[in-house]
């Protein structure tokens, strides 16, 4: 049996909101008629998808049909958003997942040369930490990723851009910033560190104690800056993070091999890449291997 998108888009609100009255009132429905559509749906796959009438909870059942109905409206609003672009004499769409670092240093200048060759182009760009980027990459809510990966996964294609040094980032004033060379982790030892998406892609063995123990986690960059400039603790980015205009905080170095990230470009393994996706992939890796040297970049 198929069921239709209009079902799926009542269970995802039901299951969003745990609750049908609130459902009705985004999707623009009666309640009554949420009600029977839900049931409806239940019915036809013989399964029971929420643990009682109150629709607060859901069934493991109910938990996995969620997931795959976001995946599935992703898609799908996406197609749209393609089809519409078309429709409107446009050449395509690229919606785009990356990380903070990359998308102050380095976006701006892909966005400026693949605009200037593909003007009707549409781009949706969404900056988050790397975690985020691979889930939404992995749910199909975007086409294109630029992030780090820890492990292989088989459901996603990863195509390295670069690999660049992480280091410590602390105030101009911090004892810290006076080092000339490299530093090891036993600086940070009695130091307030602040966790963030990069630190759960470090395998150190001397780090991973720390950070372990990090009090406070923080996965917005510009959050985690104002956290260092107030003196609340130190952190680990890659310098790609600072930009060269700032004065309040420094980058240190670390004498440890382990304290890089490889930086790729991410999509679905099982989809294939729009023209438009194919074309913006192009431009991104001309950009980096121009850049690289400039940025302090391993190609």
């Amino acid at each position: 049996m198929r069921y239709s998108l209009s079902a799926l888009r009542v269970f995802k609100a039901v299951a969003d909101l745990g609750s049908i009255t609130e459902a009705a009132e985004r999707l623009g429905r009666t309640p009554s008629t949420v009600s029977m559509a839900l049931k409806t749906f239940e019915e036809e796959l013989g399964v029971q998808l929420f643990q009682s009438e109150r629709k607060n909870r859901l069934t493991p059942t109910g938990q996995f049909v969620r997931d795959r109905a976001n995946d599935v409206l992703s898609q799908y609003e996406r197609a749209i958003s393609s089809i519409e672009a078309f429709a409107r004499n446009q050449t395509g769409r690229v919606d785009l997942a990356c990380v903070p670092s990359v998308a102050v240093s380095i976006l701006p200048r892909v966005l400026l040369h693949f605009r200037a060759k593909y003007p009707q182009v549409e781009i949706s760009v969404h900056d988050a930490d790397s975690p985020s980027v691979v889930e939404s990459v992995l749910a199909g809510k975007v086409g294109l990723g630029v992030a780090s990966v820890r492990r292989d996964q088989p459901d996603l294609d990863f195509k390295p851009l670069f690999n660049d040094a992480l280091g410590i980032v602390c105030r101009a004033d911090d004892p810290l910033a006076r080092h000339d060379g490299p530093v090891s982790w036993d600086v940070v030892r009695g130091r307030t560190l602040l966790g963030n998406g990069i630190t759960g892609l470090i395998d150190s063995t001397q780090f991973s104690d720390l950070v372990s123990r990090a009090p406070i986690k923080v996965y917005n960059v510009l959050s985690l800056l104002a956290l260092v400039r107030a003196e609340v603790g130190i952190t680990v980015l890659p310098r790609l993070s600072l930009p060269s205009s700032e004065h309040d905080l420094r980058f240190v170095a670390l004498d440890d091999p382990m304290a890089r990230r490889t930086v790729g470009l991410l999509s679905r393994a099982s989809e294939v890449a729009s023209p438009a996706g194919e074309a913006f992939a192009r431009e991104l890796k001309s950009v980096v291997d121009a850049a690289g040297a400039e940025l302090g970049l391993q190609i």
